[in-house]
């Protein structure tokens, strides 16, 4: 079980870098939207770049959180069938529900995200018209990556419930409650 919790704490360290990494271009992305109004609103600058530049941005913002907010239990649950459930039932329903639907689903989601980032390599895929951004295939990438994370962080979840109920001698919370910047 320590191999577990070690591999489940490498696993979240990778999650934790990438919700940091969107955490900053959160700021990346307030700093083009001013910029972008500023310049329409009073030169009168506005670029479909830019505005392609806050969709992307705003994207990669949000899906490469996913596998931090699970190692956080910060997603959506709907939790009126749940509240009925033993607290050991209800960690092997989400032990099997994220082994055998949510980990095959993303991988699913990575392969033909993969596939599609480099199609879109390939083919030198760029904006309509040529008056976006070039180079779709950083976007699409973005795909892949984020399914990964998600399964890294779904994994890492899926081993400390296996700990908790295995060894609660070792671990009594399955899910983590550290903010990302402090320990």
């Amino acid at each position: 079980m320590h191999t577990s919790l070690k591999i489940a704490s490498a696993l979240t360290t990778i999650c934790d870098w990438a919700a940091r990494l969107a955490a900053v271009l959160l700021f990346v992305l307030v700093g083009v939207i001013m910029y972008d109004v500023i310049g329409r609103k009073f030169f009168s600058t506005g670029s479909t770049m830019l505005q392609e530049l806050e969709w992307h941005l705003h994207g990669v913002i949000a899906v490469f959180a996913f596998g931090y907010a699970y190692t956080r239990d910060a997603h959506v649950r709907i939790d009126v069938v749940a509240a009925k459930m033993t607290p050991r039932f209800r960690l092997w329903l989400e032990f099997w529900v994220v082994v055998l639907l949510v980990i095959p689903f993303f991988l699913f989601i990575a392969w033909h995200g993969y596939e599609f980032a480099a199609r879109a390599f390939e083919r030198g895929e760029g904006a309509n018209g040529g008056r976006g951004l070039p180079h779709r295939w950083i976007i699409k990438s973005a795909v892949p990556i984020s399914a990964l994370l998600t399964v890294a962080g779904c994994t890492a979840v899926a081993l400390r419930i296996l700990a908790t109920l295995k060894r609660p001698d070792l671990i009594t919370k399955t899910f983590l409650e550290r903010g990302l910047w402090k320990r």
